[in-house]
């Protein structure tokens, strides 16, 4: 059977304590992306950790030079803003997370 580079063998007492601490750990190490990262740490299909890396957010509103939404009609601005939160849903389901070496320890 295959085992995961992350995963480890604990007692039932302190698998508790030992996944939080390597949530924190793998929470320190993990650099933002532009889509959310969520780390949990399992015992026997039930999460006992969870940690979220937030997302960076590019503002889409002023970048582009002449592309800047300003007043008026809130259409515009709303379409740049969906439009975004799309990019990110797909993002998320198909992004990777590259981890040194050194956040395995």
């Amino acid at each position: 059977a295959q085992v995961d580079a992350l995963a480890f063998a604990a007692r039932e007492a302190d698998a508790r304590q030992r996944g939080r601490a390597a949530v924190e750990r793998l929470r320190t190490h993990v650099p933002r992306q532009l889509f959310e990262v969520v780390i949990q740490a399992r015992v026997r299909g039930g999460s006992i950790a969870r940690a979220r890396v937030a997302p960076l957010r590019k503002d889409v509103l002023t970048t582009g030079g002449s592309k800047s939404v300003g007043g008026g009609d809130r259409t515009r601005k709303m379409k740049l803003l969906e439009k975004q939160k799309r990019g990110k849903a797909r993002q998320k389901t198909i992004g990777r997370v590259a981890l040194g070496q050194d956040a395995l320890r």
